[in-house]
């Protein structure tokens, strides 16, 4: 496999940012300090309220108006004027950070188009009508047309050959890095919620229902002997996402509902404090691209556990416990093993630690130039 050192002139699409607060604003901000790092020219292509973000401030920008905020007409703005501004200049290649997210502006340009996941294929009720017939319907016809498809895991890669018709060849497939803090840690996050160290079951997932299968791990948790949850309480980190409602209230209704936490966003500068105060992680999402939070768990220490499906199979395989995220009992089982047993813990750190270091942000983004320079000459 080839380093991609060749140096480029890159236009980097950093739509949507979502403020900063989801897996797809992680990646856009770390592979752009990856390819910053490498040396890389680079401009970017970013919402109007995304424009002012410090990540963003030391480079060039191209910025969609207000006006082209929803789906429908973003995707006329890449379409029908973004390409205006690419003819001004000659980039090597256009890196498209969320492919499943927007589409793909036409151009002379090659476009490296990024998919992390195709939920909404694989989980139909996930969003509302008009995205679902946007991100299956539409968005497919954009992705197809990209020069260089990356899938960020094998899962991903499986996915869009089963429901783009992407031949698997065509596909590169460069698994997401460890995205450590760019903040210097707070330190006061578990004084604020009133929680002690190694005192809790930390689960960091925007809250969305049915999707990422919160009320399902509350249920699990009930199903815990009083002793493991008189001594760990539940934290479940995260912005309010579709379906939130249903999240809360299951939280509420519980019968341990003191013993359940939910903080909302968890701010960069809290992450690492969180992580490493947690005595276990869990991962019980129903279907996932790239489980970031569980590589970051896995660096800090903390024995994990995580849904045999999709990437997050692939990613926890032989470094976390694995269960079936639609069986109940089967993530209480491992959450009790997860608390009670000292030496399944040591095992699942040392392993997960050695995990971890298999991702970094450099390999990924190296990846993917190597793939675009080898077919540029």
């Amino acid at each position: 496999m080839g380093t991609g050192r060749s140096l480029m002139k890159i236009l980097y699409s950093c739509i949507p940012f979502d403020h900063g607060k989801s897996g797809i604003s992680v990646y856009i901000r770390h592979a752009l300090a990856a390819l910053a790092e490498a040396g890389h020219e680079i401009t970017l292509v970013v919402e109007a309220e995304a424009a002012d973000e410090p990540v963003f401030a030391p480079f060039p920008k191209i910025t969609a108006p207000r006006w082209a905020r929803k789906a429908i007409l973003n995707m006329m703005w890449h379409l029908f004027i973004l390409p205006f501004f690419i003819r001004r200049e000659k980039y090597d290649l256009f890196y498209i950070a969320a492919a499943n997210r927007r589409a793909v502006a036409f151009s002379s340009v090659p476009v490296a188009a990024v998919v992390h996941d195709l939920a909404a294929h694989r989980l139909p009720g996930k969003y509302d009508r008009f995205r679902t017939i946007y991100q299956t319907r539409v968005l497919p016809f954009f992705i197809r047309r990209a020069d260089f498809p990356v899938a960020i895991s094998e899962a991903t890669a499986d996915d869009m050959t089963k429901f783009l018709k992407i031949p698997r060849e065509k596909i590169t497939v460069s698994w997401d890095g460890l995205s450590l803090p760019m903040t210097p840690p707070a330190g006061t996050f578990l004084k604020k919620h009133g929680l002690e160290p190694g005192g809790y079951l930390l689960y960091i997932s925007r809250l969305e229902h049915p999707a990422k299968n919160h009320c399902a791990l509350i249920e699990a948790y009930e199903k815990l002997p009083e002793e493991l949850t008189g001594r760990f309480r539940l934290v479940l980190g995260g912005s309010d996402w579709h379906g939130a409602e249903a999240v809360h209230a299951r939280a509420e209704a519980s019968p341990l509902a003191d013993r359940i936490l939910l903080p909302g966003f968890i701010a960069e500068e809290d992450l690492e404090e969180i992580y490493r105060g947690a005595a276990a992680y869990v991962f019980p999402s129903l279907f996932e691209g790239f489980g970031l939070s569980l590589i970051e768990a896995m660096h800090y220490g903390v024995p994990c556990a995580c849904s045999s499906n999709s990437s997050l199979g692939e990613l926890g395989k032989g470094a976390a416990l694995l269960f079936d995220p639609n069986d109940v009992d089967a993530i209480a089982d491992a959450l009790k093993q997860l608390l009670g047993s000292p030496e399944m813990r040591r095992q699942l750190i040392e392993s997960g630690h050695r995990r971890a270091g298999d991702f970094t942000w450099k390999k990924h983004v190296e990846r993917i130039i190597y793939a675009a320079s080898s077919n540029r000459n």
